[in-house]
Parts: C-alpha cells; sequence; structure tokens
C-alpha cells in the first residue's frame, strides 16, 4: 500500500461515499416478500383441520370407553365374599 497521503483520502472518501449509500437504503422500508407456500406448510393447512374434527368425531367413543373401563374396575373393587 502506497504511503502518500493522497491513497489515504482516496480510500477515506472510498468508504464514506459507499457508507452514504448503504446508509440511505437502510431508511428505505419493503414489506416483506411472500414466499410461496412449502410442502409442509400447505399438508399443514389441508390436513390440519382434518385432524381436528375428526379427534372431535372420535371423542365420544373415547369416554364410553373411559366408562366402561371405570365399571369394570369400580366391579372389581366390590367387597369379596369371606
Amino acid at each position: 500500500m502506497p504511503s502518500d497521503p493522497d491513497h489515504v483520502l482516496d480510500a477515506i472518501d472510498g468508504v464514506v461515499d459507499e457508507w452514504e449509500t448503504l446508509s440511505a437504503d437502510a431508511m428505505r422500508w419493503a414489506p416483506p416478500e411472500n414466499k410461496s407456500p412449502d410442502l409442509m406448510s400447505e399438508v399443514g393447512e389441508i390436513f390440519g383441520p382434518l385432524v381436528n374434527a375428526f379427534s372431535h368425531a372420535l371423542r365420544p367413543v373415547s369416554d364410553a370407553f373411559e366408562r366402561a373401563l371405570r365399571m369394570l374396575d369400580d366391579e372389581d373393587d366390590g367387597p369379596r365374599p369371606t
């Protein structure tokens, strides 16, 4: 690197010009770009409500099964003849 002061001043001027350009761009705001949906987000959007509806449909079945198991458990806990 040359030691003459003109080279140093040119380097400083170049950095200042670059900073002014970048700082002007940094002050601009742009909304985020919309990305096209990927496979996983599309699968989630399609199957999410279906799984939710299926779980709600099976809830009465699981409640009935639980009641039946509790009835069997209560029968086992009853008094035993001596």
